[in-house]
């Protein structure tokens, strides 16, 4: 039997087995040694900890209970993204890299910069991808050469992503066919979907494949349209996403998200706690291949988000390690986002 370092009780929260009264106990491995239920007053809630699989304000992700993260860069000049590869936080946390751009349809651009947006390199890409730490890329499916990028990304073992794309829907499934597995902040910054011209979102949307990013801070997107995914794609196939940034828009241009975390899971808790709870972690680790995360079950690592009846973040714990408390343990890094 592994050695228990700590038992946390309260109402958990798993992503399949449902909400039920009990105790984690914390192998000393940093693994869960084992869950019980027990009839306890339950005054927490205990998540899986958050993964959000679309960084780009790194710094205190951990006091909103996200315990895995790929921090993200954006359309930039040549040059930068081989900076940014090169100087990736060192934490436990982040998973890797998402590169967001720059093949980009300069039509859909969004707050990607539009002088930085070119033509699909392939070349670049292979060298972006040699270093093993890209593990999401996202580019739009109708730039010459985007079918090959896909098929390189996949290859490689990275996920590519689509958005900020224009693409009739029959390219959209070519990308597809290609290896592209998820939709980049869906809804946004992409051609919309009307009765003629579904577009790419009727595609995303349509196909089963994809697992669907979305921004559920409550200003990207309506809650009508959050609903109408849910029920259209069901909570299986979305990843919460929080497109953190530092400043998120001024003048009500939006630039980025600011909440994250605990904050978007609470806003998707309406569809239900062990739905909400499968869209914030279970769903982005599995997207990653990450089949020891998002569970609170014996032998999955001890990646918690502790609660409270309100949402409001107590503790997160990464491999059995607090890493951030409101009850004394402080925060390791300097900024927060906005909750």
């Amino acid at each position: 039997m592994p050695v228990t370092r700590r038992e946390i009780s309260g109402r958990l929260v798993d992503p399949v087995d449902g909400v039920v009264c009990g105790v984690i106990s914390v192998a000393a491995d940093g693994a869960i040694g084992a869950v019980e239920q027990r009839a306890i007053a339950p005054d927490e809630l205990v998540f899986p900890g958050f993964i959000d699989l679309h960084v780009y304000e790194t710094s205190q992700l951990a006091k909103h209970g996200v315990t895995g993260y790929l921090a993200t860069c954006g359309t930039s000049r040549r040059g930068v993204v081989e900076s940014f590869l090169a100087s990736l936080p060192d934490d436990g946390e982040c998973l890797g890299a998402h590169i967001e751009g720059p093949y980009l349809a300069l039509g859909a651009a969004g707050a990607q910069r539009p002088l930085h947006i070119r033509p699909v390199d392939l070349g670049e890409l292979a060298g972006w991808l040699e270093t093993g730490l890209v593990r999401m890329l996202t580019l739009a499916p109708e730039l010459p050469g985007a079918i090959e990028a896909i098929e390189m990304i996949a290859a490689a073992g990275a996920v590519p992503a689509l958005g900020h794309t224009l693409a009739e829907p029959e390219l959209v499934q070519r990308a597809v066919a290609a290896g592209a597995r998820f939709a980049t902040h869906l809804w946004n910054a992409a051609a919309p979907l009307t009765a003629r011209a579904p577009g790419p979102v009727g595609a995303l949307l349509a196909d089963s494949r994809l697992t669907l990013g979305l921004i559920t801070d409550g200003r990207h997107l309506h809650p009508l349209s959050e609903e109408l995914t849910v029920r259209l794609a069901g909570p299986e196939r979305i990843a919460l996403t929080s497109d953190l940034v530092a400043s998120s828009g001024a003048d009500g241009r939006l630039l980025g998200g600011d909440r994250c975390g605990a904050a978007l899971t609470a806003r998707m808790a309406r569809f239900g706690l062990q739905e909400a709870a499968g869209m914030a972690s279970l769903v982005p680790a599995g997207v990653l291949g990450l089949h020891d995360r998002g569970r609170l079950q014996r032998g999955f690592r001890a990646d918690l988000a502790i609660l409270d009846p309100t949402y409001r973040p107590l503790e997160t714990i990464v491999a059995g390690e607090t890493v951030w408390s409101s009850r004394g343990g402080g925060v390791r890094r300097s900024r927060e986002c906005a909750s």
